[in-house]
């Protein structure tokens, strides 16, 4: 008998493995704060909200029985963490690390488009695939796997620093024209 891969299942079986990559990220991050390689603790506090908000919400949301309301309940857990990883750099008064801004960008992204998805849904009552469910689920992945690499590299590897101060170049120079 042949092994039959559905969608759901194997979006379950990527998401168990963005959740080890968020918890051996933690454990990297645990072993060098304690090793004294690194003392980030901006990167520590973020890599371990992010293992254990990526924990509850894998083993604490049913997608089994009603899922009616799915989408709002990442909503929720992705806003529940950008809040504690802020409330904690505020506790500990830590500017946040690369990783860090990586991973608020991130969750606000994976909560945008988890909104759309639950409008498409649910309000709109859409039932028909279109390119949007597509490039939901790559989207959700990719902005995942972007987020295990930050916490691991702590470093701005897709230049979005370089990209920031372009535009910010680009639209300066165009209200200095526009003002003249």
């Amino acid at each position: 008998m042949g092994c039959i891969f559905t969608s759901l299942s194997l979006g379950l079986h990527f998401d168990t493995v963005i959740l080890i990559g968020m918890f051996l990220a933690a454990l990297l991050n645990i072993f060098f704060y304690v090793s004294n390689i690194s003392k980030n603790v901006s990167l520590l506090v973020t890599s371990i909200v992010m293992a254990s908000s990526y924990f509850t919400s894998n083993h604490f949301i049913d997608l089994s029985g009603s899922t009616k309301n799915i989408y709002i309940s990442w909503i929720g857990y992705d806003l529940l963490t950008i809040s504690l990883i802020l409330i904690i750099h505020k506790i500990f008064t830590q500017k946040t690390c690369t990783a860090a801004r990586y991973v608020i960008v991130g969750l606000s992204l994976n909560a945008l488009l988890c909104l759309f998805l639950h409008i498409d849904l649910r309000v709109l009552e859409n039932r028909d695939p279109w390119w949007f469910w597509y490039f939901y689920t790559l989207a959700i992945n990719t902005i995942d796997v972007i987020m295990v690499a930050a916490l691991i590299l702590d470093r701005d590897f897709l230049g979005a620093k370089i990209i920031k101060n372009r535009v910010r170049n680009y639209f300066s120079k165009r209200h200095k024209t526009i003002s003249a």
